[in-house]
């Protein structure tokens, strides 16, 4: 039987988290300079909105993480595209498990669907709500 995404972010967890804080603390600036403990906790809770949304197929649950994500690092004075850059990380090592995982192709291509379009929707999310902060602070 196929693993669900849901179930393939809780099963790798672990390992999903080191990778992505280590590619985010290499590559982006504020993450680099912010407290890995605190960078870990935030890796950690974005995996887990992201595992629950779609386990309850629910996109409200990861919209409402997103949105405390982007008003709180806008005042931290992260950049938008280091937003970006860390939901690129994110999606690349989800991906890179989805295609190791996959017994097969149709499977994994409907697995690579379904991280497309929560990546999409996270990237535009944080797009608009960033800038609404944005605005508000001018």
């Amino acid at each position: 039987m196929a693993i669900s995404l849901d179930e393939l972010i809780v099963k790798n967890r672990e390992s999903l988290v080191d990778r992505i804080v280590k590619d985010a603390v290499g590559q982006i600036p504020a993450y680099s300079k912010a407290p890995l403990r605190t960078t870990i906790a935030r890796v950690e809770q974005a995996l887990q909105a992201t595992a629950d949304s779609i386990r309850d197929n629910d996109p409200d649950i990861l919209e409402r993480h997103l949105v405390g994500v982007a008003a709180e690092r806008r005042r931290e004075g992260y950049a938008i595209l280091e937003l970006h850059a860390i939901v690129h990380i994110m999606e690349r090592h989800l991906r890179e498990d989805i295609v190791r995982s996959c017994p097969a192709e149709i499977e994994c291509n409907a697995l690579l669907a379904v991280l497309d379009a929560v990546m999409d929707a996270a990237r535009m999310v944080l797009s608009v709500r960033y800038l609404l902060v944005a605005t508000k602070l001018t």
